[in-house]
């Protein structure tokens, strides 16, 4: 509990719901505000945090105690469903769970891909189109820095982003660990076949050089090339390019080998050896494997590729074990501290107290005290300070222990027992 509010999640995701029904829960950034209203007004929250992607709908709330159930009822009503036909779908966490999930989000423990970085932008763009519709508040906003905070430390403390889980992502691994910086390397893509357009959509956004195109129509080769911003050339031009492009991503139809060893032999003596990497992604194989013996040549298949994007899979697993812990941690730790923020007021009707009785005590000795030196009068100040902030040393700390325990109770009776000592003292 925080205070008399306890902190919610309740959502849906691509574990527990189906696309249909992802994309009819799915909240436009131009709803929103609407949404945040009806939460309040019907669901009874005081702040709220509504995250909607492809993947996921998930409201964070803080409401009363006896209103955590109405934010699945204001979902259903709100997307003209029954609430019978969506609760089996949804998910509710509280407390520190609730912050755990939130955490989880953001560090892509719970993504389709694990360790995708794109979900961590989504969750600073909720965070803000919260605060724009002004439905944060003192407990909720400082959750954004704790959430950026711990999604940092599990991207650097862990290994759930490095390793390639994609076809894509593997061959720019390759691409990399052959040739390093891929900023001047030039690409050739042989063939229209689906994964060969994403290896190269890959290398293109890790900044290659130049993209070249070839197929066996050159108008679908100029097509191809004006949706990747790249080149087309005649496929009867392509030992000449072969000659001079570094990465070769071959992904067609063809039952056959188009690249031999004897096609490729004149080719690398042209080269100087100079090594060229071959990512074949054709099945049947469109490059001979025996191409692989030649010197300068690279040759990876598609169970290459395959490979390395498990092998990516189960050490980003082992990194995820090592997240886990940490968030869960984390987790606790801020719940515990968004708790002691409900004891603010209290110390602030302390402090005030003390700082009132201070003055009245000052005031009462004026007349000693006007025949002191102004120095003499400002050690008198700064001691009596000292006094109250000592005095109230212990009255603070208790009442942080009994906000994070949620003991509402104890601080009202701690701040009426310093409220009394001040009316009698």
């Amino acid at each position: 509990m925080i205070g008399q509010l306890e902190l919610v999640s309740v959502g849906l995701n691509h574990h527990t719901a189906p696309l249909d029904l992802r994309e009819r829960l799915s909240i436009s950034p131009e709803r929103l505000g609407e949404h945040f209203s009806g939460l309040r007004e019907t669901a009874g929250t005081v702040e709220s945090l509504i995250l909607s992607t492809c993947n996921r709908v998930e409201v964070y709330a803080l409401v009363p105690s006896a209103h955590d159930q109405g934010i699945g009822h204001y979902l259903a009503r709100a997307h003209g469903l029954r609430l019978s036909a969506l609760e089996r779908h949804l998910y509710t966490r509280q407390g520190s769970q609730a912050v755990g999930h939130l955490f989880r989000v953001a560090s892509s423990l719970d993504s389709l891909v694990l360790g995708e970085p794109q979900i961590l932008g989504q969750v600073k763009q909720a965070f803000a189109q919260a605060s724009a519709h002004g439905a944060l508040g003192r407990v909720m906003q400082p959750l954004l820095r704790r959430t950026l905070s711990v999604a940092k430390r599990v991207r650097s403390e862990t290994r759930i982003g490095r390793d390639s889980v994609s076809v894509g992502s593997a061959g720019v691994e390759l691409a990399r660990s052959l040739f390093g910086d891929l900023s001047e390397r030039r690409v050739v893509l042989i063939g229209a076949g689906e994964m060969g357009r994403l290896v190269c959509q890959s290398l293109l956004s890790k900044g290659v050089e130049e993209l070249l195109v070839s197929t066996r129509t050159y108008t679908n080769a100029v097509s191809l090339a004006q949706d990747f911003g790249a080149t087309a050339i005649p496929i009867e031009q392509l030992d000449s390019y072969l000659e001079r492009v570094d990465i070769a991503v071959v992904s067609t139809s063809a039952r056959h080998h188009l690249l031999t060893r004897a096609r490729m032999l004149p080719i690398l003596k042209k080269r100087r050896y100079r090594p060229l990497l071959l990512i074949d992604l054709s099945v049947p194989r469109n490059v001979a494997p025996d191409v692989h013996e030649l010197d300068g040549a690279f040759l990876y298949n598609v169970d290459d590729l395959s490979e390395i994007s498990r092998e990516g899979l189960e050490k980003r697993q082992q990194a995820a074990k090592q997240a886990e812990v940490l968030v869960a941690q984390e987790a606790l730790r801020c719940y515990r501290s968004l708790g002691a923020r409900t004891a603010d007021p209290v110390i602030a009707s302390l402090t005030h107290s003390a700082e009132a009785a201070r003055l009245t005590e000052l005031r009462r000795s004026a007349q000693v005290l006007e025949q002191l030196t102004p120095e003499q009068q400002q050690v008198i100040d700064a001691m009596t300070r000292a006094m109250f902030k000592r005095y109230l040393h212990n009255a603070i700390g208790r009442s942080r222990a009994l906000a994070e325990a949620g003991d509402t109770e104890g601080l009202r009776v701690l701040q009426e027992s310093f409220s009394n000592e001040d009316e009698h003292g």
